[in-house]
């Protein structure tokens, strides 16, 4: 198969796969990263072509959480395509179309910070569901959408973050009393990378395995310099095959160890 049918499959696949449920600082960035692109695209920026993959990605992920708010969602475009023939139709100017966009930006941000007022303060400790294997792997499925329809140096920055987030979250789930040694004060939940150090001290030790804990601690912090160097495309693929490699890696070795046990 064509690498291009192989990414086009990728990007379908995960089309109808969950979205990622975001905090509302993120919507709002996201958001405003939309309004850009669909203002950009419409007055003489990039060409559709280029960026109407990644406006579906966007849109798909920023839909489902104002869906999940229940808001109306921000902008009603289901492709850059929709968003030329809207324009072309109604928006003879370049100004008329930034003033359009920002309206719908405005009402959108209106929206949300009502939410907020509503709702009082929100511990998200106490509403966000602890993670588990099931979400770890969902969210492997959107890195690989991400990285499949990434072009630029922010679009690689992202991928390092969801690389970032999915081993945060997957240091999360493997915390284990039983793995902190005897008279040591384990870490402290929020200290994924702790947990994740006690983890391989258990279930990949001995001398044998020193050359894979030495490769799945230099995952974690290749996924680190993605979310803030100067990256290009072989970074961002470095951080998202490795981010699989730790999780699956990891998964195998807790299957191991329930096989050897009496």
């Amino acid at each position: 198969m064509p690498v291009s049918d192989a990414i086009d499959n990728l990007f379908d696949s995960a089309r109808n796969s969950p979205v990622d449920e975001l905090d509302r600082d993120a919507v709002r960035r996201l958001l405003q990263d939309q309004a850009n692109l669909i203002v950009s695209v419409g007055t003489g920026g990039p060409r559709i072509q280029d960026e109407d993959r990644r406006y579906q990605r966007s849109a798909r992920v920023l839909n489902g959480n104002f869906q999940r708010l229940g808001l109306p969602l921000p902008f009603p475009w289901d492709s850059l395509w929709d968003w030329y023939g809207y324009y072309s139709t109604n928006l003879d100017t370049y100004q008329s179309r930034r003033a359009y966009v920002g309206t719908l930006t405005r009402e959108a941000l209106g929206n949300l910070d009502a939410l907020e007022a509503r709702g009082g303060v929100v511990d998200p400790s106490l509403t966000d569901p602890p993670p588990n294997w099931e979400n770890i792997d969902r969210r492997i499925t959107n890195l690989v959408d991400e990285y499949s329809t990434a072009r630029d140096r922010d679009d690689w920055q992202d991928v390092g973050r969801r690389s970032r987030e999915i081993l945060i979250d997957f240091g999360k789930l493997i915390q284990d009393p039983d793995l902190v040694p005897l008279g040591t004060e384990a870490p402290k939940a929020a200290d994924a990378k702790a947990w994740f150090d006690l983890f391989l001290a258990c279930y990949a030790k001995g001398r044998d395995k020193s050359e894979l804990r030495t490769t799945m601690r230099a995952v974690w912090a290749l996924a680190q310099k993605v979310t803030h160097g100067d990256v290009a495309d072989v970074d961002a693929f470095a951080a998202a095959q490795g981010t699989v490699l730790v999780v699956r890696t990891a998964q195998k070795l807790l299957q191991q160890a329930a096989t050897d046990s009496p």
